[in-house]
């Protein structure tokens, strides 16, 4: 009888009946065509598919191989599952205007789009705008000879999560505006890390684009290039970008007609007030 009383009381409190807390669902990344999905041995899939739990709680499922083609459609990149898409390192790869407008509208129904070390060189100028930064940047790039470092700007972050400071980068790739001095000129995006070296002057390192729909990320270093040194604090940031681009954070859906198909347009709550 003592026993029945207490589950009772239990029930009462919303106790008994609590569900387990569910495990995290991956967060699946799509590499588009880019140095990422051909040179491997230059980057971090690896490491952070086989080794996310060090970083994180939630799961990291990066797949290179899906979108590593030519003539990708938005059907193409829907039926990979991706929650975010990256581009790392697009340096000189050519895009057709059909395979950018994929990317455009798979990412405005509410996906991520990261962008790493990108310069706009060709028609993936386009997407600059959905991370944050003007079409009209030209961009160049600069091998440092001292470690780049990183300033937080928003500490408190997502991004900066399991990260100690001081952030030196391993790597020494990084963009820059063509001209030693010229401005980087944003569209909607917040510079949330600067990025500088002994003798480099600050300047954007991280730039983040959130929208009511998705959430685009640049790093004008070559962040996640293992060959070139990225260390654990880079995988640790770049982890973390995979999350916070990828995460529906809370979400409500509404279909959005694409061709014969539809995609399930994501809408998200704002991290930026």
């Amino acid at each position: 009888m003592r026993s029945l009383r207490v589950a009772a009381a239990l029930c009462f409190l919303g106790l008994a009946t609590a569900p387990a807390l569910a495990a995290p669902q991956p967060v699946k990344a799509a590499v588009l065509r880019s140095t990422g999905t051909v040179y491997l041995n230059q980057t971090i899939w690896p490491e952070l598919n086989a080794g996310w739990s060090q970083f994180g709680d939630v799961p990291v499922q990066i797949d290179y191989t899906s979108l590593a083609g030519y003539n990708w459609t938005v059907e193409d990149i829907a039926a990979t599952g991706a929650d975010v898409l990256v581009l790392s390192n697009p340096a000189f790869w050519p895009y057709d205007g059909a395979e950018i407008d994929a990317v455009r509208q798979y990412v405005e129904a509410g996906h991520g789009l990261i962008i790493s070390y990108g310069k706009f060189r060709s028609a993936d100028r386009a997407l600059a705008p959905l991370v944050g930064l003007s079409a009209s940047n030209v961009l160049g790039t600069v091998t440092t000879t001292d470690p780049i470092e990183l300033e937080a700007l928003f500490p408190e972050h997502p991004l900066f999560n399991g990260l100690t400071a001081p952030y030196v980068s391993g790597v020494r790739f990084r963009a820059r505006p063509w001209f030693p001095g010229d401005p980087w000129i944003l569209d909607g995006g917040t510079v949330l890390a600067n990025l500088y070296t002994r003798v480099i002057p600050p300047g954007p390192g991280i730039i983040a684009k959130e929208t009511k729909a998705y959430r685009g990320l640049y790093f004008s270093y070559y962040i996640e290039d293992k060959d070139g040194g990225a260390n654990l604090q880079d995988m640790q940031v770049f982890y973390n970008a995979l999350v916070w681009a990828g995460t529906p954070e809370p979400a409500s859906f509404m279909l959005l007609g694409v061709g014969s198909g539809a995609l399930l347009r994501r809408r998200r709550r704002r991290w930026f007030a």
